[in-house]
């Protein structure tokens, strides 16, 4: 439609970000739109060794990510709640592909003479799942997988549809895209469900996050509220971020991406959230043409 000139607006992705139709220019967005991965919380498998998730979560270079994958139109991900004002600075971390080796060598997970870490006669494997109908994650999950592979962690990758997907991140690792203009999105994620004891997408539960999730819904107090929130992430002993529990790794928000007609002023954008929770002709009345 853009190359054909029949609209003024068109939202894209970084695959396409490269291309300059003639007439248009491209527009890009902070969001608050993460891609991650779970990681399955289950004793006796790879990812339900802490050291390992910790491993993971400081072994991925993702500006590296940014850079190829996304042509530059990102930003690093620590949470599901970057720049959020419920957001806990803790979450972030640098990459420390040493740090991360060493963390797998006090696992036991000892580096084999094919490059690959083993552990009690088994290989240190992940099937890496992603959704069929977005290039962008599939890219990404190819870096993902790439870059465990120089951990010494095998991966392998499946497309998957959504109708399966989310059974099967109950035990495998799915890249996901969360973030959203509400703290809610860590309570979808982090808080158990019913009478299961684990959280919804992936088997995760840590009864103090809980707490902290729960006594700041019953909050009054709006910024009080905040810090419950960011106390849930991490109060200093637990949490979901690197020191503590890290269940699930984030790698990078994406920037929303528009081409965008010679000549039209579009306002002022807040930072989006995933997919278009935050419309951006939401203040088309403010736009103009010059």
């Amino acid at each position: 439609a853009v190359q054909a000139g029949q609209v003024d607006l068109a939202y894209t992705s970084a695959t396409y970000s490269d291309q300059s139709p003639t007439g248009y220019s491209l527009v890009a967005y902070d969001s608050v739109d993460n891609r991650g991965f779970n990681l399955p919380v289950i004793e006796g498998t790879l990812t339900g060794d802490v050291l390992v998730r910790r491993a993971i979560n400081i072994g991925i270079d993702r500006q590296e990510m940014i850079d190829n994958v996304l042509n530059g139109y990102g930003t690093p991900a620590y949470s599901v709640c970057d720049q959020m004002p419920w957001y806990n600075p803790a979450s972030e971390v640098e990459y420390d592909p040493e740090g991360a080796a060493a963390l797998l060598d006090e696992a036991g997970w000892t580096m084999g003479a094919d490059g690959v870490r083993e552990k009690d006669g088994v290989k240190a494997t992940l099937n890496l799942l992603y959704p069929t109908s977005d290039s962008v994650r599939q890219a990404l999950c190819a870096d993902f997988a790439n870059q465990l592979g120089e951990l010494g962690i095998s991966c392998t990758m499946e497309g998957v549809g959504w109708d399966t997907a989310y059974d099967r991140a109950q035990t495998e690792p799915l890249i996901w895209g969360w973030g959203a203009h509400t703290p809610m999105e860590l309570y979808n994620i982090y808080h158990t469900i019913g009478d299961t004891g684990t959280a919804q997408y992936s088997p995760y539960a840590n009864s103090t996050v809980d707490a902290y999730m729960d006594q700041a819904l019953q909050c009054s107090d709006l910024e009080e509220s905040y810090e419950l929130w960011q106390k849930a992430q991490w109060d200093g002993t637990t949490g979901v971020t690197q020191d503590g529990d890290i269940p699930w790794v984030w790698l990078v928000n994406v920037n929303h991406l528009y081409w965008v007609r010679d000549g039209l002023q579009v306002a002022e954008q807040k930072i989006h959230p995933h997919g278009h929770g935050w419309s951006i002709v939401n203040n088309v009345d403010r736009w103009s043409w010059s």
